[in-house]
């Protein structure tokens, strides 16, 4: 069953909020997989529309929890660059039907369509928890 967001959509963004208040990027992300049933870890690094972390932060913390996919999944994590390549400042969650939740500085918790930003999308990730076996 598909978990309800409604509550979440104009919620303000905030860089360093994992809500209910407010959300940063990936304080959303720990909501809305939260509300699929999975609990996924906080991070010290910042992937969220005002802080860019770099591709060498998101690379350590996704060895650790993710496990990359070739086309998106109900729920999976997105990665979203930002115009320098070595960085990323964005995520979101896909939720199935071709949709993604997300919030941003200038939307603030937004629902949009997955194809919309398929060409800035750098990586999709599936949450497996800390299983260092698969390294």
């Amino acid at each position: 069953m598909m978990p309800d967001f409604n509550d979440l959509i104009g919620k303000p963004f905030d860089p360093d909020s994992y809500g209910p208040d407010a959300y940063s990027c990936y304080g959303l992300a720990v909501e809305v997989f939260r509300r699929f049933g999975i609990e996924i870890p906080r991070t010290d690094i910042s992937v969220c529309a005002c802080k860019a972390a770099s591709m060498r932060e998101i690379d350590r913390h996704v060895a650790l929890y993710w496990q990359a996919l070739d086309k998106p999944e109900t729920p999976c994590g997105l990665i979203i660059k930002s115009l320098d390549p070595l960085y990323a400042h964005h995520t979101g969650v896909y939720i199935g039907r071709g949709r993604i939740i997300h919030t941003s500085i200038s939307r603030n918790c937004v629902i949009d369509r997955f194809h919309d930003w398929k060409d800035y999308i750098i990586g999709i990730y599936r949450y497996a928890g800390n299983d260092h076996s698969r390294h």
